[in-house]
């Protein structure tokens, strides 16, 4: 399996937000854009040509951003901790991120940290920056509260058995039996998790989805399997799970048909893709190929 990619998606401000991320964080770059083609315009309402999304890194972590259109909105049940070893570093970051943005918990001392912050970004996504004892990490994060609370410890130990190559690193409970904080990995990268039982008038959101490139067509059926049941409702490959978390489940093999080069093919996979619920590659290779419209 490929590193597992968040997906950030925005109204249209993808290339603004991309600007800002990767002038506030070292070892950053964008990869590539992609543009709207005659069938995503179609069924999105976005303009044909316009940018659909840019492909970048910031601090060594892979990322996507969508323009979608006004279709979901950020929450701070999904975040981004921003691990820094040093304070001044934590000061120059809430410094870019919070400018036209929102303080969520002023930057000071807290017990789990000598300096932190969590700022809304001037784009609506979260970010608990703090000083720790590594080099600068971006870590995704999940906040389990509203509908879901009770759920993190039952969705942490889920994720890891569903995807290969996981393992629990920390898991603490207060006293009301609720997960104070938990840190584990999925396909060896790290993923943080906590709950609140206020009432904070927010739940997940598929603003921030997951991408999981599934290697072999087992992998693809397995995981596919395990994320989805009766309360699911996927589009194409995009599923929220039980706990809330929307995941994009797809075989790797997708990307190679439709990132070629032939434009015709391209779009027939694509128009062939968009009214599918779970993926099916072996449709989009007959599509590649010209055998289906």
């Amino acid at each position: 399996m490929k590193p597992i990619v968040p997906y950030l998606w925005f109204d249209h401000q993808a290339e603004a937000a991309v600007d800002l991320y990767t002038h506030t964080f070292l070892h950053s770059h964008v990869v590539s854009n992609s543009l709207y083609t005659a069938s995503g315009a179609e069924i999105s309402g976005r303009p044909e040509d316009s940018l659909l999304s840019i492909e970048f890194v910031i601090a060594g972590q892979p990322m996507v951003a969508l323009n979608g259109g006004p279709v979901y909105a950020f929450t701070p049940a999904n975040s981004f901790y921003v691990h820094c070893a040093f304070a001044e570093e934590v000061d120059r970051i809430y410094e870019k991120l919070s400018a036209g943005g929102e303080v969520l918990m002023e930057l000071g001392q807290y017990p789990f940290s000598p300096r932190y912050a969590w700022v809304q970004d001037p784009f609506g996504v979260n970010w608990q920056i703090m000083q720790s004892d590594q080099p600068t990490q971006i870590v995704p994060g999940f906040l389990f509260t509203g509908p879901h609370i009770g759920q993190a410890e039952s969705a942490i130990r889920h994720y890891i058995a569903t995807i290969p190559h996981s393992n629990l690193q920390a898991l603490e409970k207060g006293p009301d039996g609720l997960v104070q904080y938990a840190t584990f990995t999925l396909n060896g990268q790290t993923f943080a998790a906590t709950e609140s039982n206020f009432d904070h008038g927010f739940d997940f959101s598929p603003a921030i989805s997951l991408l999981l490139s599934c290697e072999t067509e087992a992998e693809f059926e397995s995981i596919w399997t395990s994320f989805t049941d009766e309360t699911t409702d996927p589009q194409c490959g995009w599923v929220t799970d039980r706990f809330g978390i929307t995941w994009q489940i797809v075989p790797e093999a997708l990307f190679a048909l439709i990132n070629c080069d032939d434009g015709d093919r391209r779009e027939r996979v694509l128009k062939a893709m968009y009214p599918m619920k779970k993926i099916d590659l072996a449709v989009l290779k007959q599509a590649f190929h010209g055998n289906v419209l």
